[in-house]
C-alpha cells in the first residue's frame, strides 16, 4: 500500500506506529474501522498512511482480537472500561517490552491526518516526552507521539489514581504542541460525518 505521490521517510530510532481501531463505534452504529473509504476501508486507508512513516505498525484493537485479516499486528487493551487510556497503556506496554523508544498513535476515524504530519510528530520528540497535534479547537489526544519510558510510567499512575482523560494522565510529562489545520481533524463518529467526508473520499 503507498501513499500516492508522496516519498515514503521513516524513523531509524527504535519506533512504532499503532492505529487506535478498538471504539465502540456507538453512535455511528456500525464497526467504523471497516467502512468503504477511498478504494479501500478506513482502517486500511490508516494502514497505508502510518506505514509511510513508520514500517513496524501495530493495531490497537481493543479488548479483543478484530482486525486479524489486514496482516497487522494486533494489541488487545490490558487493562478494559477504562477508554482510549487503555489502548495508550497497551501501545506503550508492548513497545517498551519490545525495545521502542519512541511512538505514534492514529485513530483510524481521522482520514485526512497525512504521514507527513506523523513525521513531524516523531521529530518533535528530540524535545519533548509527547508531542501532540492542537488546533484552535484544543489538543487532538489521538494524534500524538510518545517517549516510550516516560509517558508509560505517566499512563500507569494515572490508571492507578483513576485519572482517565488522556490529558489528564500525561500530566508532569513535557508536551509540546504541534499547531494545525482543524479541518485536517474532521473524524468520522457518526453516520452524518461519514456522508460528509467519507463518502467524499471515495
Amino acid at each position: 500500500m503507498t501513499v500516492s505521490g508522496q516519498p515514503r521517510r521513516r524513523f531509524t530510532t527504535p519506533s512504532r506506529g499503532y492505529l487506535v481501531a478498538g471504539g465502540q463505534s456507538s453512535r455511528m452504529g456500525r464497526d467504523k474501522a471497516r467502512l468503504p473509504y477511498r478504494e479501500s476501508t478506513l482502517i486500511e486507508h490508516a494502514i497505508g498512511v502510518a506505514r509511510a512513516a513508520s514500517a513496524d505498525l501495530r493495531v490497537l484493537c481493543g479488548p479483543a482480537k478484530r482486525y486479524e485479516e489486514y496482516g497487522v499486528p494486533l494489541v488487545e487493551d490490558p487493562v478494559c472500561g477504562v477508554g482510549p487510556l487503555g489502548g495508550l497503556y497497551g501501545a506503550l506496554l508492548s513497545a517498551s517490552i519490545d525495545g521502542r523508544e519512541r511512538i505514534f498513535w492514529l485513530a483510524v476515524d481521522l482520514p485526512l491526518v497525512t504521514f507527513d504530519l506523523l513525521t513531524e510528530l516523531m521529530a518533535g520528540l528530540d524535545r519533548a516526552d509527547v508531542v501532540m497535534a492542537r488546533t484552535d479547537r484544543g489538543f487532538e489526544p489521538l494524534c500524538a507521539a510518545f517517549r516510550t519510558e516516560p509517558a508509560l510510567a505517566a499512563v500507569r499512575r494515572a490508571l492507578l489514581s483513576g485519572r482517565l482523560k488522556l490529558t489528564s494522565a500525561l500530566e508532569g510529562l513535557l508536551i509540546q504542541p504541534m499547531d494545525a489545520d482543524a479541518g485536517v481533524f474532521a473524524n468520522i463518529n457518526t453516520p452524518g460525518d461519514y456522508d460528509r467526508l467519507g463518502r467524499r473520499g471515495r
